[in-house]
């Protein structure tokens, strides 16, 4: 099975197996309905009903008779990932924290040693800032498939799958003998990388309700952050230090080799409904009854699942507002954090002549200002749960509780333009460079907070389909982070510094508005969709269908 891809998850399909089987031997099959997903990780006892095994044909003789649509044991089945130990799955999360701590460092480690790879490549400026940027358009491009992949046969096989050509693609470029071979191994590396990137919000969502994810989100987010502030200042040291650039790579290689080993042992399947799948499998096998199916069973074959999952990403891109505009406003985060990988030789070397390797230590502040924001959570975290304590226990569909995350856009969002324009018109050798400096950690923090909310509010919004919707937005923001890498140079180069931040600001300025948008219309725009509210469940999946799919 495609779906037995480490270690963890062979110990999991034979956990479920002897919890099965224990069931069947007692002659009574509990099966808990999965129509109501509780905020708080709880479940309502009252929808767990049996089936007695003695009552039920084998062989097929029952073939024409409905399915059984199988769910848990419980409403605390101790194999639901929502379920586990917070120690057990705060040790998953770490797992998944320093993956993409991993795969975002590679995104810029040899972003300041482009100086050194032209000398010893024989290419010209303009066609080594290609490098970086192919490793980001991999990322957009492979990060499309990703969530409805990750979505028809689970979330470990394809972290396994990816990772490991992550690595092998790294090593690639770490010993690439021209730029050929380079540029090329980089587009693979991004490929590769970018399922982690696009799924493991759909990951923090199977382990966490959404108001424990209120704590969880933004410390994964952190690993993003930091993964992209840091290892600009480890390659600008590298480079002014006079060591060989390859180690670059190689740093790359080391820590992704070592993340690939923690996910080999210790990472496990998260994804309920294929977890529901081998649970359906064993009852058929223990039981002889064909009758027994989960949700994912009843969309037949991998390629009707997949067709399925695909089709619904074209209806996100195309018909979701929510995913359009709330994905357009992180593009434009996106644009500015990756423009500075070449921005900052003019912000910084060229204003005020610090030198290479303080200029990239400077990408801390970024770092500082994501952590400042996270600092907060503690409080949001207090607010949100007494928010809905008050409103609901039970999550049936999109509720006013998910217009209550924009409050954090809603303060960090006007941090952003705020931030160009004093960055812009504050970068004179005669003013201090602290001043840039503490624009930069203003815009580290508008970065975490917008990031947080659109993902939070994604993950709020679509539910179980979250992955298709986190994959789109995904795709969009590395593109234009690929983009940004190519253009930024030639433009704080043509217009300088101060109408480079100006224009920035203006697009800024102009998406400052969508919180207070989303706040006041974002209900409706929920009711709107085909996919908004799918925590709830209708009592046959054969008869769901939504405003462009069918699922029969």
């Amino acid at each position: 099975m495609l779906e037995l891809l480490g270690l963890q998850s062979i110990r999991q399909y034979r956990a479920l197996r002897s919890q099965v089987a224990a069931h069947v031997a007692t002659g009574k099959v509990i099966n808990h309905s999965t129509e109501k997903v509780s905020v708080f990780d709880q479940s309502d006892p009252s929808l767990t009903s049996s089936v007695s095994t003695g009552n039920l044909k084998r062989d097929g003789d029952d073939e024409k008779e409905d399915p059984i649509l199988v769910g848990w044991e419980g409403p605390i089945d101790p194999l639901n990932p929502r379920h586990w130990s917070l120690t057990y799955r705060c040790a998953i999360f770490a797992i998944l924290w320093i993956n993409v701590f991993a795969v975002d460092w590679a995104s810029s480690c040899d972003s300041q040693v482009s100086t050194e790879i032209e000398k010893a490549f024989h290419v010209s400026d303009t066609l080594e800032t290609l490098s970086p940027s192919l490793y980001t358009f991999g990322l957009a491009v492979g990060s499309l498939f990703a969530g409805p992949t990750s979505e028809t046969t689970g979330r470990l096989p394809v972290y396994v799958v990816s990772r490991c050509l992550h690595v092998c693609w790294l090593i690639g470029v770490a010993l690439s003998p021209n730029f050929t071979a380079q540029a090329i191994f980089r587009s693979l590396a991004g490929l590769s990388g970018s399922i982690l990137l696009a799924i493991h919000a759909a990951s923090t969502a199977d382990l966490f309700g959404p108001v424990y994810r209120t704590y969880a989100w933004p410390v994964i987010a952190l690993a993003s952050f930091w993964g992209t502030a840091l290892s600009p200042v480890v390659g600008a040291w590298i480079a002014a230090t006079g060591t060989w650039w390859r180690w670059t790579e190689w740093i790359a290689v080391l820590l992704s080799g070592s993340t690939l080993i923690l996910t080999l042992l210790f990472l496990p399947e998260t994804f309920s409904p294929i977890l529901l799948s081998w649970r359906a499998k064993h009852l058929r096998d223990l039981t002889g009854c064909p009758r027994f199916q989960s949700e994912l069973d009843l969309q037949k074959t991998f390629s009707a699942r997949l067709k399925v999952a695909l089709l619904r990403a074209l209806h996100m891109i195309t018909r979701e507002p929510i995913v359009v505009l709330l994905g357009g406003w992180l593009v434009l985060e996106y644009i500015i954090v990756f423009g500075f990988l070449q921005g900052f030789k003019y912000i910084f070397t060229q204003t005020y002549g610090i030198s290479k390797g303080l200029t990239g230590t400077i990408f801390v502040a970024i770092g500082t200002g994501t952590t400042l924001w996270t600092l907060a959570i503690p409080y949001y975290y207090h607010l949100y749960k007494r928010k809905v304590q008050r409103l609901h226990t039970q999550v049936t569909g999109a509720s006013s509780a998910d217009d209550y995350r924009l409050w954090q856009a809603i303060l960090a969002g006007p941090a952003l333009p705020i931030s160009l324009w004093w960055l812009g018109w504050t970068n004179y050798s005669s003013i201090s460079p602290w001043s840039d400096i503490c624009a930069l950690v203003l815009l580290g923090f508008s970065w975490a907070g917008i990031y947080v909310t659109v993902y939070q509010y994604l993950l709020d919004t679509y539910g179980i389909y979250a992955g298709s919707a986190l994959a789109i937005v995904t795709c969009w923001r590395y593109l234009a982070s690929g983009a940004s890498n190519l253009y930024s140079g030639p433009m704080y180069k043509g217009i300088g510094v101060h109408y480079s931040a100006t224009w920035l600001a203006i697009l800024a300025t102009l998406q400052a508005p969508l919180p207070f948008i989303f706040y006041k219309y974002g209900p409706a725009l929920r009711k709107r969709s085909a996919f908004a509210g799918m925590y709830a469940r209708p009592e046959n999946p054969r008869e769901r269908t939504g405003h462009a799919l069918q699922f029969k």
